[in-house]
């Protein structure tokens, strides 16, 4: 009995480790500055794919918690770059996740911020 409750209690620290979060995948420059502006919305994918391309790190845009997570792990979220997931994973600082698991939610579809023309 004594070595059942071991691996039980030894199982319930090991999951109890995982969290939670939804957001937008995204570039770290576009993500910093706009979040810097309070902003932590959907930035554009093509130019977070390109920045990305150019040596910026992959990050977590959450809406929830107004945070810009750096991700561990950047593979695990690039084929879902300009997407909202969510993510399962654990926190290895207070601005960085080591993703375990992603799940597809939406596509992004942000707005554009510059001003109407004018005629």
């Amino acid at each position: 009995m004594k070595p059942l409750m071991l691996m039980l209690i030894l199982a319930s620290n090991l999951f109890a480790g995982e969290e939670v979060y939804v957001g937008w995948v995204s570039d770290s420059g576009c993500a910093l500055a706009r979040a810097s502006a309070g902003k932590f919305t959907p930035t554009n994918p093509d130019c977070a794919r390109k920045c990305i391309r150019e040596g910026k790190s992959v990050v977590l845009i959450s809406t929830d918690t107004k945070t810009v997570f750096t991700i561990a792990n950047p593979a695990a979220l690039k084929s879902q770059i300009g997407n909202k997931v969510r993510v399962y994973g654990t926190s290895t600082n207070a601005h960085a996740l080591q993703v375990d698991k992603v799940v597809f939610i939406e596509e992004t579809n942000p707005e554009c911020e510059r001003p109407p023309l004018k005629n």
